[in-house]
């Protein structure tokens, strides 16, 4: 047989799609990439949070410009609360920057740990990537600047995605350079570059319970009528209550109704900060990226009474349930007052870091044994079926909710809960499609 006739022919090139789901938190980021049919969490093992593999600190060292990740044991030097800038609104450029330079590094890592960790899968594809981020977001009537935190974050992941798959080292100077930098500008750049890029139109922003309501969503798990999700950051509590809905198309994936969506600035940090204060304590003896000592542990430390502190905590349980109130009043208000979950208790997902700490799980055992519509039902989730996540502790998945959701394509996530894209990013919408 003729050499050119041989029956040999070369294996077609498999093109894939992947969605970097991409929780970028004030104390910890996660990452969680999505296949079609299954999700992949990123470790990050030595730079990550002893105990967890997948929580990475959000820190960022410096030195002589060049920028590198770093676990929390080498932070003395280093620049941490990225993300608080972000979330009080006050950034100013060198902010964004090393921002742009952190996530960078973040992208780097978790398509390298994927490329390695599964390159017979992946070695040989075409792929394409978007990237789908959480944000600060809610939906009251003084949330106008939504928009503009988005379109700037937006820049700020491009630039970090950008630099991400050019070679060298990552700068300020470079971020500096690639910073705000338009599309047309990459068409000179190497056909091998060029391919690993995204446009910015890839690029999503969504409210942070939207991912987190995406994923339970998807779940086969995922009962219909009212929920409320209670999302305790290092920075911030996000608290979204939204009803589960079964389309006519007996077919078709459950959708959700997101009514009230409402963030403030009560996290882990605040309630430090207060019960400090409130303490008369040094308050440099604070550190996100400890584990926060029990109430005795803590009163022991400090020669104080539990009594003590539990009294210098008050005013931080006061404005957490009073928030939590809120929400609930006006869903019942504006949104259902005739949801038989009222009487039941709402069943309600606690999640975050802060989700752990006593003084929260008093006040959600608080609203268990209140009278309807401040009564609640806890409920907690076990990690869905598709998630592939080595040696997660138990009881965490919550802590990867928000990536985990994420990584859903943003037209699914879009469709999930009911919210209308613009221009990448997804904004309130309160109403089902």
């Amino acid at each position: 047989m003729p050499a050119n006739d041989t029956p040999y022919r070369h294996k077609a090139v498999t093109s894939k799609h992947l969605v970097i789901g991409l929780d970028f938190g004030a104390a910890f980021t996660r990452v969680v990439i999505g296949d079609n049919r299954v999700k992949y969490a990123v470790p990050f093992d030595a730079l990550a949070q002893p105990g967890n593999p997948y929580l990475l600190p959000t820190i960022l060292q410096v030195k002589d410009g060049h920028c590198r990740l770093v676990s929390a044991l080498e932070a003395d030097d280093c620049r941490e609360n990225l993300k608080f800038p972000l979330i009080a609104r006050n950034y100013n450029y060198e902010d964004l920057l090393r921002i742009a330079a952190y996530l960078a590094l973040v992208f780097r890592a978790s398509r390298e740990w994927l490329l390695k960790r599964y390159a017979d899968r992946y070695g040989h594809c075409q792929l394409s990537w978007s990237v789908n981020a959480g944000l600060p977001e809610d939906n009251r009537e003084d949330s106008g600047d939504n928009a503009e935190l988005s379109e700037t974050f937006r820049q700020v992941l491009h630039t970090a995605w950008t630099l991400s798959v050019l070679p060298g080292p990552v700068t300020l100077k470079r971020v500096r350079q690639y910073m705000g930098i338009d599309d047309s500008a990459f068409a000179s750049f190497p056909a091998v570059y060029r391919a690993r890029l995204i446009s910015r139109d890839a690029i999503h922003t969504f409210p942070g319970c939207c991912g987190q309501i995406c994923g339970y969503v998807h779940s086969p798990r995922c009962d219909l009528d009212l929920h409320m999700l209670i999302d305790i950051g290092a920075s911030t509590i996000n608290i979204a209550t939204f009803a589960v809905e079964k389309p006519a198309d007996i077919n078709a994936r459950n959708r959700c109704r997101l009514y009230t969506c409402a963030i403030e600035p009560f996290g882990v940090d605040y309630m430090l900060n207060r019960r400090y204060e409130n303490l008369k304590l040094p308050d440099d003896d604070i550190n996100l990226f400890r584990d926060i000592p029990d109430l005795a542990t803590f009163a022991q430390a400090h020669d104080l009474s539990e009594k003590e502190v539990r009294f210098a905590d008050a005013l931080y349980s006061g404005d957490v349930a009073r928030l939590i109130n809120r929400v609930l009043d006006e869903t019942r208000r504006e949104h259902c007052p005739e949801s038989v979950s009222w009487e039941a208790g709402v069943p309600t997902f606690v999640y975050g870091g802060g989700a752990r700490l006593e003084i929260v799980q008093s006040i959600i055992h608080s609203h268990e044994n209140k009278t309807p519509p401040h009564r609640i039902r806890s409920v907690r989730l076990n990690p869905p079926d598709d998630l592939l996540a080595e040696h997660l502790p138990a009881d965490a998945y919550d802590r990867l909710s928000m990536a985990y959701g994420l990584s859903f394509t943003a037209e699914e996530i879009s469709q999930a809960t009911g919210r209308i894209e613009d221009s990448g990013s997804a904004l309130a919408h309160d109403t089902v499609a």
